[in-house]
């Protein structure tokens, strides 16, 4: 008799006990458990709860298939494809199967890279624009240091005034877990880094530091959030991600893949911004925490609609020489 067939787990208590257990021994953080169990629950509406040595390659292609016909984003399924076969692996270290029945044949579906939705050059001005006709408040000083930083919604949120001098310091950030919102730190070495910010930004935060914090100097803020309130309380993530949203509908901010704008169209923008004025990836990359320059090569060198025009003019100009 099998091991499985004696024990006969099912694959919820699979799932669930390995992401404890992951949570327990600390190799990865709450937010992260919160976002494992939420995607093992969207398995488990696709997928009966059977016994783990009864699932079945059958049952798999079912469930992709029933994810995308209700509407489910490919990567989201992708993604869900991918953490139950992991969870298969579990069971089969632990010899409760005796083979994955995800296999070469059984592929989740595959996923197209979108290109970035960055603003290009006039619709960047443009937003300038609107936000120098607007008070510097919570919202407008995330929006230029999303856009004049690359900052991440949740970095943007994290950002604590001791970090910030003629320059600012990334070191912890704002996640949700669970429908909560919690602060942790950089979660890589790459992450935690120092990006040198313009001098109008810098008086801008200056000036918020004097009004809303009564402080001469943004450094001597121990502990308080720069778009936080003067209580310490720090601006939520879903509230920052509307915000965005609704100014960008009143004011038609569309990025270059004709798609409305939204926060991380700002971190794409200082991207493209940086590359196309010839800053070396090498150091784009460390500005916006890539673990690697071909990560930002990847995402960003190729897919910059001015840049491929000011390459075929450059193109056309060598050509024409004789």
């Amino acid at each position: 008799m099998l091991p499985c067939q004696k024990k006969n787990p099912k694959l919820s208590k699979i799932m669930f006990e390995q992401i404890d257990g992951m949570l327990k021994s600390g190799l990865i953080e709450p937010t992260t458990g919160a976002k494992y169990k939420s995607e093992a629950n969207l398995i488990l509406r696709f997928i009966d709860d059977v016994p783990v040595h009864k699932v079945t390659a059958a049952m798999v292609r079912k469930m992709d298939q029933d994810m995308l016909a209700k509407g489910y984003a490919r990567e989201t399924v992708a993604r869900a494809h991918n953490a139950l076969k992991r969870y298969l692996y579990e069971a089969l270290e632990k010899g409760l199967i005796i083979a994955v029945p995800i296999t070469r044949t059984v592929k989740p579906p595959r996923v197209e890279r979108k290109d970035p939705n960055a603003l290009d050059d006039a619709t960047r001005k443009r937003l300038m624009s609107i936000l120098d006709e607007m008070p510097d408040d919570q919202i407008t000083l995330a929006i230029r240091l999303g856009l004049g930083a690359g900052l991440r919604n949740e970095e943007v949120i994290g950002l604590k005034w001791e970090n910030v001098t003629g320059m600012i310091r990334i070191r912890s950030v704002i996640s949700s877990a669970g429908g909560k919102a919690i602060e942790k730190e950089s979660k890589t070495a790459a992450g935690r880094r120092d990006i040198p910010i313009d001098p109008i930004l810098v008086e801008k935060l200056k000036t918020r530091a004097r009004e809303v914090f009564e402080a001469e100097r943004p450094s001597g803020l121990q502990g308080f959030y720069v778009v936080g309130d003067k209580d310490g309380i720090f601006l939520r993530p879903a509230d920052l991600t509307r915000s965005f949203r609704r100014l960008a509908k009143e004011h038609d901010i569309y990025g270059t893949t004709g798609e409305l704008a939204t926060f991380y169209s700002l971190r794409h923008t200082y991207a493209t911004m940086l590359l196309r004025a010839g800053v070396d990836a090498k150091t784009v990359a460390s500005l916006m925490g890539h673990s690697s320059v071909a990560m930002t090569l990847n995402v960003y060198a190729s897919t910059d609609p001015q840049a491929r025009a000011a390459a075929g003019a450059v193109v056309a100009n060598l050509m024409s020489q004789r």
